[in-house]
């Protein structure tokens, strides 16, 4: 686990001062930094990935997931100031915003999530998110829950009181407003017309691994 954040806090560190104007030492705050690495290594170890990361800094995904990790176990711990900055890093940097208080699984995997919006939502375990997904409330402040095993393929979009049960996968373009989509459902957008058909697949076993 050692050689997978070589690096990160003195980067973590630099990124601080010069996208957000302040001075930090993550060995400054106790167990944050420790606790960041086990949540994030227990994530990590139950991903099947192609290109499994031999340094965090120098896998986009995999450091945008554990800035999001920092920011939310900062928060959980009340370092505030670090939940900011780890937040914003994860914004300016990675074109990613999940606020830290959001709070995703346990497991999931970002796949290139460069404008991808994570609001609130109840979130299940084995999560799967590419690039432009949006999840969130509607201007009545209803939000989503989202089951286990759900892949949020390419600007997938879930929002207000919409109910996605377990093992679905919304292909690229789908959007859910207030909708109820039942469990192995598989949902894709063509020529307009959104089509649900039976998921023949589990997103789970195709994603992670328990074994």
């Amino acid at each position: 686990m050692h050689d997978l954040f070589t690096g990160i806090k003195d980067c973590f560190a630099h990124q601080a001062l010069l996208f957000c104007n302040k001075n930090l030492n993550l060995d400054s705050f106790g167990p944050l930094f420790t606790n960041s690495q086990q949540r994030y290594h227990h994530c990590l170890s139950k991903k099947k990935i192609k290109h499994y990361p031999t340094s965090v800094l120098l896998h986009a995904d995999e450091y945008t997931s554990f800035l999001y990790i920092l920011s939310n176990e900062a928060w959980r711990l009340g370092i505030i100031e670090v939940a900011e900055v780890a937040y914003l890093l994860n914004r300016r940097i990675n074109n990613f915003e999940c606020f830290y208080t959001r709070e995703l699984p346990d497991v999931f995997h970002l796949e290139h999530p460069v404008g991808c919006v994570l609001g609130q939502a109840a979130y299940g375990e084995n999560l799967v998110i590419y690039q432009g997904v949006t999840v969130g409330g509607d201007l009545k402040l209803r939000y989503p829950r989202i089951g286990a095993g759900i892949a949020l393929f390419a600007n997938a979009t879930i929002i207000g009181n919409s109910s996605v049960e377990d093992n679905c996968a919304l292909g690229a373009g789908v959007q859910i407003y207030g909708e109820k989509i039942p469990a192995n459902s598989s949902i894709s957008l063509r020529n307009g017309i959104q089509l649900t058909l039976p998921m023949q697949w589990s997103v789970t076993h195709r994603f992670f691994s328990y074994d």
